[in-house]
């Protein structure tokens, strides 16, 4: 455990709460420097809880643990007065041209469309920028608008995090926590292509 949102205290919508007495929380680039307040990082820990590292498993560890600080592979934002707010996982980052696209912005921005019920964004491998969005939506009634959906987007996301592609599904694959499976959706949405020859 590294936050938490404490009792009859402010609290701050989407935040996970403020770090743990006795912990040391950073957030990083991909140079190890700590990111402005705002900023998106790598969230890195160090405190009495962390652990000493994986049993037998000496590469593992050297790669999770450097210097004593934990990569847990999320990223998150912190505000000034210590909120902090978790925006993704590393592992999930959309690298489009060099820059760098976290699907859970992407997802956010689109749920909030009219006509969404659900969505997931994953990135799919593109000849020249190595990977671009695509969209995965369950419409409530019959698919949205696109051209209104990607006016929406474009509202709130840069040009580069818009979806190159967005497809109508039943439903989002989602471990039994929750979480999104977004390899099925690439792996789908690669096989497609394949079948269509593109």
């Amino acid at each position: 455990m590294v936050t938490l949102n404490w009792p009859n205290t402010v609290r701050v919508s989407g935040s996970c709460g403020l770090p743990l007495p006795g912990l040391s929380v950073r957030l990083i680039d991909n140079r190890d420097n700590d990111v402005p307040f705002g900023e998106e990082g790598e969230l890195i820990v160090r405190g009495p809880n962390v652990m000493k590292g994986y049993h037998n498993k000496l590469d593992s560890t050297e790669s999770a643990l450097r210097g004593g600080w934990y990569r847990t592979g999320d990223l998150a934002c912190m505000d000034a007065a210590g909120f902090l707010t978790i925006t993704g996982r590393l592992k999930e980052l959309i690298i489009r041209g060099g820059q760098n696209i976290a699907p859970a912005e992407v997802e956010e921005t689109i749920q909030k469309f009219k006509g969404v019920r659900d969505c997931a964004v994953v990135g799919v491998p593109h000849e020249t920028l190595g990977e671009v969005p695509v969209a995965f939506i369950v419409p409530e009634a019959g698919l949205p608008n696109l051209d209104d959906l990607r006016a929406f987007c474009a509202q709130t996301l840069s040009s580069y995090k818009m979806p190159d592609d967005v497809i109508e599904v039943s439903e989002i694959p989602r471990t039994g926590s929750g979480k999104i499976i977004r390899f099925r959706l690439r792996d789908s949405y690669t096989q497609s292509q394949e079948s269509a020859g593109i």
